[in-house]
């Protein structure tokens, strides 16, 4: 009987290890919340260097009917 016992009570200190180990992780929400913070800025700075791309082409092409009407 004492090594059932003892099997017993080491199964329940195993339980009770697994148990507070899965309550000190971080959620799945507060995971996902870090990650989008992470990554909000990269986004951010992608949009804006979309923007700039925009801007340099579209004045490109500006410069070039400009030039086409100059010529005409």
């Amino acid at each position: 009987m004492s090594f059932i016992e003892t099997f017993v009570g080491e199964m329940k200190d195993m339980m009770k290890q697994i148990l507070e180990v899965s309550k000190s992780q971080p959620s799945t929400q507060q995971t996902a919340n870090e990650l989008w913070k992470s990554v909000q800025p990269i986004l951010h700075a992608q949009k804006n260097l979309s923007e700039i791309n925009h801007n340099t082409h579209m004045e490109l092409i500006r410069i070039m009917v400009d030039a086409r009407y100059k010529d005409t």
